[in-house]
């Protein structure tokens, strides 16, 4: 169909593992963008469900595609055989089960060079597919509106860190500023949520991010596969913090001047877990909610925190049960 570049402008990476139901449609988006110099990396962990029978045929149509296999069911592993592999001017992630609008790549290209950023990022749509209708729904980038449509990083605004989703689809990140910095996602076998510490590095470490109002990424939200509810992933945010606490001490400079704001995002996120897991290991989780956060409790800066939170973190502290 379209001949691969030596140099692509956008390697489009895409982690899967039995995603044979949603793949198509993902694939589909891709591989018709209306920006056309783009590599198409899948990287697969072995699917066992016919996946890879639909990433072959895939292939054969298209030499833009290139399918990596993964030896981890690892998002975290799968991402970083796509980071090594990339060749592209910049890179962006299409969950398998996700699907895209036909010119993001073109738009969110044309806007990150002309702003010349490291790093782009837009509003995305939640779906859900509910019986025979597909319902949508508008989801902001950020929670602070003045952030839009103008370039920022966290040394002269540290607050994007907790007024920004942190989400690393639909966007676009420059290889040379990941490959200088040595950005890697966590790789920890068959956990989820590894996007948490990729998101948290980049936008600590970009001088030049972009934040666009308008919605190109289509976000399944009802995928029963989907890490929500096991009790295998009860750990995996704290897992993800811990990585970010030692990327944190390599990088002292960054760690002195976004603690406040990490501890903060630390909180919302132990929060966001505790409310989605099932009630059984609630109180399990507390229990590792508490210990956590006593270590850092008289470092928690009271003006980030509101008095609420500050009173319910010592509640968990002192009585998880």
């Amino acid at each position: 169909m379209y001949k691969c570049l030596v140099k692509p402008k956008i390697s489009v990476i895409i982690p899967s593992y039995n995603s044979a139901k949603y793949i198509k449609e993902c694939l589909d988006s891709v591989i018709f963008q209306s920006l056309k110099e783009i590599e198409i990396l899948c990287i697969d962990a072995y699917s066992i469900d016919g996946t890879i029978d639909i990433l072959k045929s895939y292939e054969k149509q298209d030499s833009r595609i290139k399918i990596i296999f993964s030896k981890k069911k690892s998002l975290g592993y799968q991402i970083n055989l796509g980071l090594k592999e990339a060749k592209g001017e910049y890179f962006t992630i299409v969950e398998s089960d996700d699907y895209i609008k036909i010119d993001m790549c073109e738009k969110l290209y044309r806007l990150a060079r002309n702003q010349d950023c490291q790093v782009v990022k837009s509003d995305f749509i939640g779906f859900k597919d509910k019986r025979s209708q597909r319902v949508f729904k508008n989801l902001s980038i950020c929670y602070d509106q003045t952030l839009y449509n103008k370039k920022t990083n966290s040394y002269l605004n540290p607050s994007i860190i907790i007024n920004s989703w942190n989400m690393n689809q639909s966007s676009l990140y420059k290889m040379d500023f990941i490959k200088k910095y040595d950005i890697r996602a966590n790789e920890t076998q068959g956990a989820s949520y590894q996007d948490i510490g990729l998101w948290f590095q980049i936008l600590s470490l970009a001088s030049s991010i972009y934040f666009y109002k308008e919605g190109f990424y289509f976000y399944r939200q009802d995928n029963e596969h989907a890490s929500v509810k096991s009790k295998d992933k009860i750990y995996c945010v704290c897992d993800e913090f811990e990585f970010l606490d030692k990327f944190l001490d390599k990088n002292l400079e960054l760690k002195s001047r976004l603690q406040d704001v990490f501890y903060y995002f630390k909180f919302k996120m132990y929060l966001w877990n505790l409310r989605r897991i099932d009630d059984k290991y609630k109180l399990e989780f507390l229990y590792k909610f508490s210990q956590d956060f006593s270590l850092i409790y008289d470092k928690l800066d009271k003006t980030v925190f509101k008095a609420s939170e500050i009173s319910e973190i010592s509640c968990i502290i002192q009585d998880p049960s």
